[in-house]
């Protein structure tokens, strides 16, 4: 029995991550367009206790004890090993922290994005996920959906991330309609 119910919540899991990777989904540009922003995004930590696995107790923890940490150059955090810092949280283990700020998609059509996590994550742009790992993982993608961005401009993204212990990463890569798969730069990122 306990092997059926395993079975079917992978399925579902792969289900869903097929939708979201099968669909294109339409984002709305940010109205108004931001002005003055710096380069970087802004990010909420808050230390998590060794049961938070997965995000719905990170966000709970993060709403409690969240403290604003140095901001963010963009969002490219490859796995350096066990010990190495979370982002620019200082810690290497129990990092929880919420990702605010814009991203600038440089010109309209569709974008392929992708986002690699360790450990859980969730990611919003313009209110709509387009990524979501909900547990404990080696460095993974977060889904591969494409993305209609009606003209060029900033866009709201928002990222709620957790991880538990061992080591980390957080990676963005895009590909741009008619173009090359690559990271995301940090230039493309801005928050107030």
């Amino acid at each position: 029995m306990k092997s059926f119910i395993f079975s079917a919540l992978a399925t579902v899991s792969v289900m869903f991550s097929n939708a979201l990777s099968a669909q294109v989904i339409e984002l709305t540009p940010a109205d108004p367009q931001p002005k003055g922003l710096k380069t970087g995004l802004a990010v909420v930590y808050a230390v998590n206790d060794r049961s938070v696995r997965n995000l719905h107790p990170a966000q709970r923890r993060i709403e409690r004890f969240g403290e604003p940490g140095t901001p963010l150059p963009g969002l490219n955090f490859p796995d350096k090993g066990k010990g190495a810092p979370v982002m620019t949280s200082g810690r290497a283990e129990l990092v929880g922290a919420e990702v605010t700020g814009y991203i600038k998609f440089p010109s309209a059509g569709v974008y392929g994005v992708e986002f690699y996590t360790n450990d859980g994550a969730q990611i919003w742009i313009s209110g709509q996920t387009v990524g979501k790992i909900d547990g404990i993982t080696a460095c993974a993608s977060a889904g591969r959906p494409q993305v209609n961005v009606p003209k060029a401009g900033w866009y709201d993204i928002k990222v709620l991330y957790f991880q538990k212990e061992g080591t980390a990463c957080f990676e963005s890569e895009w590909t741009p309609p008619g173009g090359k798969r690559q990271l995301i730069p940090d230039s493309a990122f801005g928050y107030k």
